[in-house]
C-alpha cells in the first residue's frame, strides 16, 4: 500500500476510536415543549436553544406559530431564542443579504432566561418575549 492510503487507513481507525469506547452513552433527554410570544403574539418562525453552559449541552427545536416541542438533557438550563429574517440592500447594483434577528439580544446573546427541565413531571415553558 501506498503512504497516502496507509495515512487513510489510519485516520479512519483514530476516527472510529472514540465510538468504540465502552460505557458511555448519551444522557437521557426529556420532552420539553411550550410557548414564545412576541409583544403578545405567538412568534411566527424561530429557534429555541436549551443550553448547559458548563457543558456545552445545547439543544435546538423549532418554533412554528409560537410552539415548539421536543427533547432536552435535564437541570437547569440557560435559554436562548431567535427569529432570523433575510434583508435584501442594493448598493450599486449589486444586492446584498443579511441575516437580521427579530428577537432582541436580552432574550439571546446575552439571554437571562431560564427552564429546568424535570425527569419527572411536565416540562412545559411559557415565554413572553418583548421587542422593546
Amino acid at each position: 500500500m501506498s503512504r497516502r492510503m496507509w495515512l487513510m487507513v489510519l485516520l479512519t481507525v483514530c476516527l472510529a476510536l472514540p465510538a468504540c469506547q465502552s460505557g458511555r452513552s448519551e444522557p437521557r433527554k426529556y420532552a420539553v415543549s411550550g410557548t414564545v410570544t412576541l409583544d403578545d403574539k405567538p412568534l411566527a418562525d424561530g429557534l429555541i436553544y436549551f443550553k448547559t453552559i458548563a457543558t456545552g449541552a445545547i439543544e435546538c427545536l423549532d418554533i412554528k406559530a409560537g410552539k415548539f416541542k421536543g427533547q432536552a438533557e435535564p437541570g437547569d438550563r440557560r435559554v436562548e431564542i431567535s427569529s432570523l429574517i433575510t434583508k435584501t440592500e442594493t448598493f450599486d447594483g449589486m444586492k446584498s443579504e443579511t441575516k437580521q434577528n427579530l428577537i432582541p439580544t436580552q432574550y439571546n446573546m446575552d439571554s437571562t432566561l431560564t427552564a429546568k427541565v424535570a425527569t419527572t413531571g411536565s416540562n412545559e415553558f411559557k415565554f413572553e418575549l418583548k421587542s422593546k
